[in-house]
């Protein structure tokens, strides 16, 4: 808007005639640079409540949070990132270090850092994460099981699969006691942990399949048939099952 203004203010004192064209034409392409610029940081609406509300208002840093996760669910990690390191700074000088969103907001950046790469030692810094969370707002609390799930995941995915096995049997243990056995968190990890326990013996084991044809009823009795995570968890089921039928017509 002040880069309008001003474009505005200049196409005075240039005399009509070619160079007033050629002022407004390079004013419009720097004002859509700005604002391009200016929307990845914070989008428009986001923008105009903080015009009305105030940069530090709770509401406006929880929609610039929201923000970030919408751009992670449209498959656009970098923005995601470069809206949560725009706005972490602020939560944590508004809002404090261990406030509840503040800690959220840190465990979302460092997920989607470990999973683009952009984390050097991602399991020093969700172990670091965890260690702050956990007194805050307990064991059980939903995030904190998420991070603590994030480490089990990245454990795997490092080949360290017997530290990942405990650590998501620990996530099981402790989201069963304070969230119940049919919360998406548990659910999550319990096939997370059969997905591992499948993929490090061979692809006729049965028990894994046993487990996941158990855990698929499960999600699609707390979650929903339509739920993402319970139709993808379907899928992944039924590929098992058709190469246990396969393995066992060759035998």
């Amino acid at each position: 808007m002040g880069g309008l203004l001003l474009a505005g203010v200049g196409a005075l004192f240039v005399p009509i005639g070619g160079m007033l064209w050629v002022h407004l034409l390079v004013a419009l392409c720097a004002v859509t640079v700005l604002v391009r610029l200016a929307h990845r940081e914070v989008p428009f609406p986001v923008a105009l409540a903080q015009l009305r509300l105030g940069g530090d208002h709770p509401a406006v840093l929880r929609a610039r949070v929201l923000s970030a996760v919408a751009c992670l669910t449209q498959g656009r990690p970098d923005l995601t990132l470069s809206r949560l390191r725009s706005v972490l700074p602020d939560l944590t000088r508004v809002l404090g270090p261990d406030h509840p969103e503040t800690l959220s907001t840190r465990l979302l950046s460092l997920q989607v850092r470990g999973e683009t790469g952009n984390l050097p030692d991602r399991l020093a810094a969700i172990r670091h994460l965890i260690d702050d969370i956990t007194p805050v707002l307990g064991p059980g609390h939903p995030d904190t099981l998420a991070a603590r799930h994030c480490l089990a995941e990245w454990l795997g995915q490092d080949g360290r699969t017997d530290e990942a096995e405990a650590a998501y049997e620990d996530v099981i243990a402790t989201g069963t006691e304070h969230l119940g056995a049919d919360h998406n968190l548990v659910l999550i990890a319990r096939s997370s942990l059969t997905i591992l326990r499948y993929d490090r013996t061979s692809p006729d084991n049965g028990a894994a399949v046993d487990d996941m044809t158990t855990i698929v009823a499960a999600m699609e009795r707390a979650l929903g048939p339509a739920d993402p995570t319970a139709a993808s968890t379907r899928r992944l089921l039924t590929q098992w099952q058709s190469t246990q039928a396969g393995s066992g017509a060759q035998g």
